[in-house]
């Protein structure tokens, strides 16, 4: 093989392995309820970035909320859309307990929670993080 087929095949190899992830997604019958998760994630990226050691710290509480509730006012439509889906994958499970962690930082461990369902919320989600 010649080096000019050498680099194409190479070319074409790197392609398909970025691609691959991509397509896999799109034919994921969870793949609407992933993006929709994805949009609350950055969302929440964003609305934690204006609180105490966020790269966008506004100290004012009132002044912080004037910018944040436009971004909280989202998150609940996005959530009204993530919750409106049925999850049909584990990587749509994955993607929703990610999304739960990240709103929720308080989930913590299990045996910090007093209530059974608590401690399965909990454990749901750590482990479905942990794993995607």
């Amino acid at each position: 093989m010649n080096r000019r087929r050498t680099l194409a095949s190479l070319a074409a190899g790197t392609a398909a392995a970025l691609v691959a992830p991509i397509a896999a997604q799109a034919s994921n019958p969870d793949a609407e309820l992933i993006a929709l998760c994805a949009r609350f994630d950055a969302n929440e990226r964003h609305y934690l970035s204006f609180h105490t050691g966020g790269e966008n710290h506004i100290p004012d509480d009132d002044a912080r909320d004037t910018v944040t509730d436009p971004i909280q006012d989202e998150q609940r439509a996005l959530a009204r859309e993530i919750t409106s889906h049925r999850i049909t994958t584990l990587a749509g499970f994955a993607a929703v307990a990610q999304s739960l962690g990240l709103w929720d930082s308080q989930i913590g461990e299990p045996e910090q929670h007093g209530c059974i369902n608590d401690q399965l919320v909990a454990m749901l989600v750590r482990d479905a993080r942990a794993i995607s």
